[in-house]
């Protein structure tokens, strides 16, 4: 298949879209609660370094790693990261309250860097940028136009990710703490919405006569 400069912007875009940095900002904000904009420039920077790395291997070895390293499906892939998304979210409305204390605060600055280190890979790495569905884009378009091509577009959009999340902490002071503070416990239902959706597009996928179709 011949590849040109318009089909090479297109998978970009497309990719891009998948990944979706802009609609998940606030998520991404509300998860690094508690940090200065230093602070969490450099957690989003590892987080983007983090998913760029996962979505790049499956460039290069997805299909060999799914299916004859680990003998998995992409629904099955799916089902596992919407599962992820769904306990995080329940976690968070459950644990975290009003008056929470803070990693730090709690459990000293060691144990904080640590918790924020998690969570930039856990689920803002993966599954939020990383996701099921960059990572199945990813692989076809490895099989469909090379290595190379895929490569290139994942350099391209991380590279734009990794643009738009260092301007994050200024979203967050524009809300301030108590509009964080709402704006959180609401993404949290999205998250596991989100998730929820992940886990029927998996057992969509792997039962399509029972479910009537995809997502």
């Amino acid at each position: 298949m011949e590849i040109t400069l318009l089909v090479f912007f297109q998978a970009a875009l497309s990719l891009f879209a998948i990944v979706d940095p802009i609609g998940g900002l606030p998520v991404f904000i509300s998860l690094t609660q508690g940090l200065s904009e230093q602070e969490r420039r450099r957690i989003f920077r590892f987080a983007v370094a983090i998913a760029f790395l996962l979505v790049l291997s499956f460039a290069l070895v997805g299909s060999f790693i799914l299916h004859h390293l680990f003998h998995i499906e992409i629904s099955e892939f799916a089902f596992a990261g919407g599962m992820l998304l769904v306990v995080v979210g329940i976690r968070e409305m459950l644990v975290t309250g009003l008056p929470a204390e803070s990693p730090e605060e709690k459990n000293g600055e060691k144990d904080r860097k640590q918790h924020y280190q998690a969570v930039a890979v856990s689920p803002i790495a993966c599954p939020l940028l990383a996701g099921p569905g960059t990572i199945v884009t990813v692989i076809l378009f490895q099989q469909h136009y090379g290595q190379l091509f895929a490569i290139s577009v994942c350099v391209v959009v991380f590279s734009f990710t990794m643009l738009i999340l260092s301007f994050a902490s200024r979203l967050s002071r524009l809300m301030g703490p108590i509009g964080m503070l709402a704006v959180s416990r609401i993404l949290q239902i999205f998250i596991i919405a989100i998730g929820v959706h992940f886990m029927f597009m998996g057992l969509t996928e792997a039962f399509p006569r029972l479910f009537g179709g995809g997502f």
